[in-house]
């Protein structure tokens, strides 16, 4: 899962490389060329990115949104990857991964917790559990980082992450940082307004509960979210959206999608909402199967399916 800003595209790829620079050398930042985001998605599929930067702190960040704001350089920043697609041909601009320290502390505030966007999301909730604090354990079992999970408002049985935040601190397109609370955040299923912005950390509020209680409600949830998701493999990915007063798996089904397949992706018939990819797929082959399953469940049921994938 991820949050992202997009400048203008110019062309920035690697021309500079070739040359010897890059437009961020004077920033003093570690950015690297030709990044293969395979190495950084959960389908280990995808093109390489023009630039790549894994920034130290806050400040490090603000100067490269700043920069790649001034020059019109595309920019998006990547969490785990779980519900991305990045073309063969990459993404002709900078990436930013919040992987650092700084980007991923967990601090409990009793009742509060306040985590970085670069967090996992899975050790946001083994924290909350672990401090007797509710709210975020229906979420176990869902990949990705917490700043990902804000963007799409991840939700489990049981409620969405968005129910439990209170506060949000972002950075704007110019490199200004700012907080969000109340009437300025919106959730909804699968969404949220936070896709204007790079998310920074939250803070959620939450109830205290004894921890033994806790432990055994997360790792029942867990049981049910393996249950329902293909094993074996790790090159899965959800397809759709749940739409309002149904399930997409059963749209899918309904439709006679359950034994699609695009070359090296294909449909995963136990959980037919899910896709699989095998060790030589390409990107090209994902995106077509989830076009070919949306037409699908279109023509025979009218029903307009939202990806859950997000291809850039």
């Amino acid at each position: 899962m991820k949050s992202r800003h997009n400048g203008t595209a110019v062309d920035v790829l690697p021309s500079d490389a070739q040359r010897g620079g890059t437009p961020f050398d004077d920033l003093g930042l570690a950015v690297s060329c030709r990044e293969p985001l395979s190495h950084h998605t959960w389908l280990g599929i995808g093109g390489e990115a023009g630039y790549f930067c894994e920034p130290v702190d806050v400040e490090a960040l603000s100067r490269l949104v700043t920069r790649c704001h001034a020059q019109r350089i595309p920019f998006r920043v990547i969490g785990g990857g779980s519900n991305i697609l990045v073309p063969s041909a990459g993404f002709p601009g900078l990436v930013v991964r919040l992987s650092a320290p700084s980007f991923s502390r967990i601090d409990v505030e009793r009742p509060m917790l306040r985590v970085g966007a670069g967090a996992k999301l899975v050790h946001a909730v083994s924290a909350a559990v672990q401090a007797g604090l509710s709210g975020l354990e229906t979420l176990v079992g869902i990949p990705g980082t917490v700043g990902g999970a804000l963007v799409g408002n991840a939700g489990g049985h049981g409620g969405d992450i968005g129910e439990c935040v209170r506060e949000v601190s972002v950075m704007l397109p110019d490199g200004t940082v700012e907080t969000r609370t109340g009437s300025q955040l919106a959730f909804e299923s699968r969404w949220s307004n936070l896709d204007d912005c790079i998310i920074i950390s939250c803070r959620f509020e939450l109830d205290e509960e004894d921890p033994e209680r806790l432990t055994k409600r997360m790792q029942k949830q867990w049981i049910v979210a393996r249950s329902e998701q293909p094993s074996g493999t790790r090159s899965v990915a959800m397809m759709f959206k749940d739409p309002h007063g149904s399930s997409a798996e059963s749209l899918v089904v309904q439709a006679g999608g359950r034994d699609l397949r695009v070359g090296e992706a294909a449909v995963y018939a136990a959980h037919a909402n899910y896709m699989v990819a095998s060790s030589k797929c390409l990107s090209d082959d994902v995106r077509a199967l989830i076009e070919l399953v949306r037409a699908k469940v279109r023509e025979r049921l009218g029903v307009e399916l939202t990806p859950q994938i997000e291809v850039w």
